[in-house]
């Protein structure tokens, strides 16, 4: 499949990122924990899309599976692409509802996609 967007992923498709416990900040000037910058910062970032999950009768666990002690940001297909960033659908053997939005992600744009993010789920501080 070539890595072109097509827009089968919509622009009110909910992509789920995961996030190491080390990418998780503590933000004393927002009184929250948000993701680091970092998490969004791989040329091909790697997500689910939330939709495609539903779809398929599964949900916002399936990233999280195998990966203990993670948390999943998520955060719209179409704030990607307002960002200049296209949303490919790469679907994996395993997995139908991947996708990978590529692009560079100077630190400007990861701090966007921060704001733009919200918590699918937050591991409890340890």
């Amino acid at each position: 499949m070539p890595d072109v967007d097509d827009g089968s992923i919509a622009d009110d498709h909910n992509l789920l990122r995961r996030v190491r416990p080390d990418q998780i900040v503590d933000d004393a000037n927002l009184g929250i924990r948000r993701p680091s910058s970092a998490v969004f910062k791989d040329p091909e970032l790697s997500a689910d899309s939330e939709n495609i999950l539903l779809q398929s009768g599964s949900d916002w666990r399936f990233p999280l599976q195998g990966h203990a002690g993670y948390s999943l940001a998520r955060f719209r297909a179409g704030t990607a692409r307002q960002l200049g960033l296209p949303v490919i659908h790469k679907p994996l053997q395993d997995n139908g509802a991947h996708v990978e939005v590529h692009g560079r992600k100077a630190q400007g744009i990861a701090n966007t996609l921060v704001t733009a993010s919200w918590w699918a789920h937050l591991e409890p501080k340890k």
